[in-house]
């Protein structure tokens, strides 16, 4: 199983995440006939040519962008719904998530997939088909913004839907840039980014997709 591995290889260290891990099951959000790998650390094939990603890679982001209580969060891509279940269980009850999908089916799929775990019936999980690259500014400033899609640099216009003092774990070009929002025109950048160092500044590379 994954999850014990990444607790044994560092990836998963606090507590409320691995409490969340536990209750929002991978294998409820991949395909029936992919159940059985749900447990390994691999992207899995959801269709469209997308994956649902890897375990570590969603502990990774998880970790890493400090996430609290009570926050709004807005994730870019659906990952057919297992990501923004994770960081919903992980902000709570009074916490938002908005998710953005550039495919219809891949929203639905993601609503679907998401109806076992009581999160949309509260109205503060939501899905929504909209190229992830233009965000969506009528739910903005959010607390967070983590990126499952990759852009060749973080657009301007998701920079601006940031809340002042928010976070964000852009993808870009396959690797991950850490923002901060220091003031309305201050952004600090992160480039020096690898796996599971976020938090100690020590890593030499992004990490990689």
């Amino acid at each position: 199983m994954f999850f014990q591995d990444l607790i044994e290889q560092g990836f998963l260290s606090e507590e409320k995440i691995r409490q969340v891990f536990l209750r929002v099951l991978r294998h409820d959000f991949v395909p029936k006939d992919l159940e059985e790998e749900a447990e390994k650390n691999i992207a899995l094939p959801i269709g469209f040519g997308k994956q649902i990603i890897k375990p570590q890679r969603a502990a990774f982001l998880l970790e890493n962008l400090d996430l609290e209580e009570g926050q709004k969060v807005l994730c870019l891509g659906s990952d057919s719904g297992w990501l923004p279940n994770l960081l919903k269980g992980v902000i709570g009850e009074n916490g938002i998530v908005v998710s953005l999908d550039g495919i219809s089916e891949l929203t639905q799929l993601a609503q679907e997939n998401s109806r076992r775990h009581g999160f949309l019936q509260a109205g503060k999980l939501r899905f929504i088909t909209v190229p992830e690259e233009i965000g969506f500014p009528t739910e903005a400033p959010y607390d967070r913004i983590v990126s499952l899609v990759s852009f060749s640099q973080i657009p301007e216009n998701l920079k601006k839907q940031l809340k002042v003092g928010g976070k964000a774990l852009f993808l870009i070009s396959n690797h991950y840039i850490f923002l901060e929002r220091k003031a309305t025109t201050h952004f600090w950048e992160d480039s020096e980014i690898e796996l599971g160092a976020l938090k100690k500044r020590a890593g030499k590379n992004l990490y990689k997709h």
